[in-house]
């Protein structure tokens, strides 16, 4: 099967799954990105399409991002990020960041907060560090993060 046939199939998937595609994306790698969210739903996950044409699949291997409303304001909560294995470090996460913030800015939210999570060592908390602050997100003391939409 021709990798753009996989493709065509995988956004079909994901069309009767309830789910719209934000954008496709292709990595340095040759691998394709799918990001997509459930309709009227606030989560980004990601459906790789690997130079193979292999895919990633919803609820077993897809990268997926968490995300809430916070009640009474224009604001999102960013609850967890799942990159798993040899998928993290390979710029599938800062894809559906540009996504998530890109999102925002069209729907006008104000901010998105959350809390960094735990890092067992300090190469990986450093990684964690770099990788909110690059999209423009404050880390505190107690590891919240904070990110505040300049068109306010």
């Amino acid at each position: 099967m021709m990798i753009e046939d996989c493709i065509h199939t995988q956004i079909e998937l994901i069309s009767t799954d309830n789910c719209y595609v934000h954008r496709i994306v292709q990595t340095r790698q040759g691998d394709t990105v799918i990001l997509y969210s459930p309709t009227g739903g606030f989560d980004i996950h990601a459906r790789i399409v690997f130079a193979t044409g292999i895919a990633t699949k919803r609820h077993l291997n897809d990268l997926n991002m968490y995300i809430t409303p916070v009640d009474g304001r224009r604001a999102w909560n960013l609850q967890y990020i799942r990159i798993l294995g040899e998928k993290i470090n390979q710029g599938y996460g800062s894809l559906m960041m540009e996504q998530l913030l890109t999102r925002a800015v069209e729907e006008n939210i104000r901010s998105i907060v959350g809390r960094m999570q735990a890092a067992e060592h300090k190469e990986h908390l450093e990684r964690l560090r770099h990788f909110y602050t690059k999209f423009g997100f404050t880390i505190d003391e107690q590891n919240q993060i904070h990110w505040a939409n300049k068109n306010f």
